[in-house]
């Protein structure tokens, strides 16, 4: 087990990061009953009310509150999912079972996948950086599937999903947690 991590500088992860908040491991974030939609709504979050039964509060990724250098600008009123969630390389690092380095490694792997899905879907015409990831590469997977489109595009997009299968992987491994794991 490794110790020499103080929680700060386990906490400087989040800022190397931001994958949970820029539309990259998640497409929006739900609220709960004890989180103030209308407070977050003043604050500056698209937060919208399904019309399902029963209706589900959410508002979209990438955050509207994250800011350029990964902080949230509004971390002290931050709803209840954003407070709980904590990704699995958070998790080894701050027991100890990864370095920092290790973690800082694990996080340039994961946000240099992301970057390439991206410039993939640039490349294929997507330019929708406000859309969450995973909502952009399904768009795309439709559009190719209901249009004719020449042997480069095909090619581009089979590199795509390549690239989100291999990053999905590496989501599921690394960053996504049950509830209940340490």
């Amino acid at each position: 087990m490794i110790t020499d991590m103080s929680v700060k500088t386990v906490e400087q992860l989040c800022l190397a990061c931001g994958l949970c908040c820029d539309g990259t491991l998640f497409d929006h974030v739900q609220l709960g009953p004890d989180d103030d939609a209308k407070k977050l709504k003043t604050l500056g979050l698209p937060v919208t009310v399904s019309r399902s039964q029963p209706p589900v509060t959410r508002f979209r990724q990438p955050c509207a509150a994250l800011c350029a250098d990964r902080t949230c600008r509004l971390y002290a009123d931050r709803p209840r999912q954003c407070r709980d969630f904590e990704c699995g390389v958070y998790k080894d690092a701050k027991a100890g079972r990864i370095s920092f380095t290790a973690a800082l490694r694990q996080v340039k792997k994961a946000r240099q996948q992301a970057d390439n899905i991206r410039r993939l879907l640039r490349a294929l015409g997507d330019t929708e950086e406000e859309r969450p990831l995973g909502e952009r590469f399904r768009r795309m997977q439709r559009r190719m599937e209901s249009t004719i489109t020449d042997e480069a595009a095909n090619h581009t997009f089979a590199e795509l999903g390549l690239a989100v299968h291999a990053f999905n992987l590496l989501a599921h491994k690394k960053f996504y947690t049950k509830a209940d794991a340490p």
